[in-house]
């Protein structure tokens, strides 16, 4: 119970605050903090605190929006980080959540119309000059997208850290696999628990208002994410609802975002929503290893407040230059520092790439030829694979900064190839695919492929994930590249497999950015759903079998990665990076 109690508070981290470190202007007063209701359009009220300068005014406003606490206790490192700097900062909380009326449903349309409300709202007040910008992760930057979407007049830029663009695919069945571990956990612990603490104190305090809309929060059940998670199982016209991807070329003002490549909390498929961004509509993405919080790096924080100087109160800082698409490249390499080893930039999403392709052999070999040689066979028996959960993503600061990375999965339980090690330093950004040919004794099975870096020093370092139910194989030709497989995920589309059969499927490994080092060698592994849940962990078929997996002339198994041409490693980087350094990419003994 201890165990799971840490893991639920992991998800909290989701939405809890980050005091940053700041340069604070002179003031001769103390700020003013604000609270009350806002009224939306059709009558709802939702709760807002306002913090701003004691003098002077009126003032460029940013806008945090959440389904947490934001409008009973806007973001303290925020308001410590920004209000000293002459902008007035407000929290805003969903309705339904915290103090506001309504009933809340995850995403749903009326938290768009809502936030333009509250946007045109904050440009009529006196103590604001009219323009307003929109600021967070996660959930707060998840909710930015959607406002921007519904383009408010006084909206005049954004900065989303840590998104998704497609809910169904990024991160609630990750290849049609039910993350129920996420799910649950956000569902019934991270999202309730602030909004019922910020309500429960509003209540306490006095707050009529906050106690007749808490009233009403049974309304709230039926329409929980992790119920309607099981109730909408395919992709359909709730998942699109809630999905800002397929309005993403709507936002008409500048936006500035950050996306982990091993992102604990979201993953990192956000990263196709650049890909659909208006080319006419200045984008600062930023993309990167590590976890949940590089939005809020000291390296980050320092380019956002650049951002946001330049068009939110016109500074003439030159940052209209910034590359469109920044690459942190092994962030955390410099004495374990949470900022990048070095940066490069590349134009556009997708970025340009060759398709390089390494082939399944016999013998665990993974060649630069077709391979040969009888099936490969390990047995399927529900989630066993292998992952990199960390004790100290609990959100318990007493636990140990150890990845559970060293616990492989159990001889028989999977399948893997190695290549021959790499004559060349061979950098890979964007998603990759395991074009698979396999059978199974069973109708249906659940993949999971790991992606790794076998070193020259022994080490076997994590890269990157995919996962695939086999049922849900049928692809989208129309949006599929040769390193990134579209799977429909419609009801229509499901293929179960016949026992024995051969079968071709392809498996998107998620979006990533790694140098494989010359003298190293590629690997990957085959195996069921990871088995310690952190964050994430799926509900796997409960259908023991054995899988084989073919590799000869007629059943061509072979792994495609998007690999950078002309690409140089600063001098001063070329060695690899010490074991241990690079956040959210552990090492163990090969």
């Amino acid at each position: 119970m201890k165990r799971v109690l840490l893991v639920c508070l992991a998800a909290l981290l989701v939405g809890l605050p980050f005091v940053s470190r700041t340069t604070r202007a002179k003031a001769d007063t103390p700020p003013v903090r604000e609270t009350g209701y806002v009224t939306v359009r059709d009558g709802t009220q939702l709760k807002y605190t306002v913090v701003r300068p004691g003098t002077g005014g009126p003032f460029p406003t940013l806008f945090t929006y959440d389904g947490y606490d934001a409008g009973s206790n806007p973001d303290p490192g925020y308001v410590a980080q920004y209000v000293p700097e002459g902008y007035a900062f407000i929290g805003v909380s969903l309705r339904g959540t915290g103090c506001s009326g309504g009933v809340w449903d995850f995403f749903q349309p009326a938290e768009a119309t809502d936030g333009y409300d509250v946007v045109e709202w904050i440009a009529r007040q006196a103590w604001s000059n009219g323009k307003v910008g929109m600021i967070g992760k996660s959930y707060p930057g998840i909710t930015q997208l959607f406002v921007a979407e519904q383009q408010p007049p006084h909206l005049v830029a954004i900065a989303p850290g840590h998104t998704y663009g497609d809910i169904y695919r990024d991160i609630a069945y990750p290849g049609g696999i039910f993350n129920y571990s996420f799910a649950s956990l956000w569902s019934f612990v991270a999202q309730p628990y602030p909004s019922y603490s910020a309500a429960f104190k509003g209540v306490t305090g006095g707050d009529q208002t906050c106690a007749q809309n808490m009233a009403n929060r049974p309304q709230n059940i039926p329409k929980n994410a992790f119920v309607q998670a099981v109730q909408h199982q395919w992709d359909d016209s709730l998942i699109r609802e809630r999905s800002p991807i397929y309005d993403i070329g709507k936002i008409n003002v500048p936006t500035y975002t950050v996306i982990s490549w091993q992102d604990e909390q979201v993953g990192p498929r956000s990263v196709n929503w650049l890909t659909k961004f208006n080319s006419k509509v200045p984008l600062y993405a930023t993309v990167t290893n590590g976890d949940h919080g590089m939005y809020r790096t000291d390296a980050s924080l320092a380019d956002l407040n650049k951002f946001f100087d330049h068009y939110m109160k016109g500074v003439d800082n030159g940052y209209q230059n910034t590359p469109r698409i920044r690459v942190w490249w092994e962030s955390g390499r410099d004495g374990g520092a949470r900022a990048p080893g070095w940066v490069s930039a590349v134009s556009q999403w997708p970025p340009k790439t060759k398709t390089e392709r390494w082939w399944l052999d016999q013998g665990g070999a993974l060649g630069a030829k077709k391979g040969s040689g009888g099936p490969d066979a390990y047995a399927y028996a529900g989630p066993t694979g292998q992952g990199i959960q960390n004790p100290a993503y609990s959100g318990v600061t007493t636990q140990p900064n150890v990845y559970l990375w060293s616990v492989k999965p159990a001889p028989g339980t999977f399948t893997a190839y190695t290549s021959a090690p790499l004559t060349t330093d061979t950098p890979v950004l964007g998603s990759g695919s395991l074009d698979l040919w396999m059978a199974s004794t069973a109708v249906d099975t659940d993949l999971q492929v790991t992606l790794t870096e076998v070193r020259p020093d022994g080490q076997e370092e994590y890269v990157q994930t995919g996962w695939l139910r086999a049922s849900h194989r049928k692809l989208d030709a129309t949006q599929s590249t040769a390193t990134r497989p579209y799977q429909t995920q419609q009801q229509a589309d499901q293929q179960l497999l016949t026992p024995g059969t051969p079968t071709f499927m392809r498996i998107e490994i998620f979006p990533f950015g790694h140098v494989f080092r010359a003298g190293s060698q590629i690997r990957i592994s085959i195996e069921g759903p990871k088995f310690l849940p952190e964050l994430w962990g799926f509900a796997a078929l409960p259908l023991p079998a054995t899988n084989l997996v073919y590799h000869d002339t007629a059943h061509p198994s072979s792994l495609a990665l998007p690999v950078l041409p002309r690409f140089t490693i600063p001098t001063a980087d070329r060695s690899l990076p010490a074991c241990g350094r690079l956040i959210r990419q552990p090492c163990r003994p090969a």
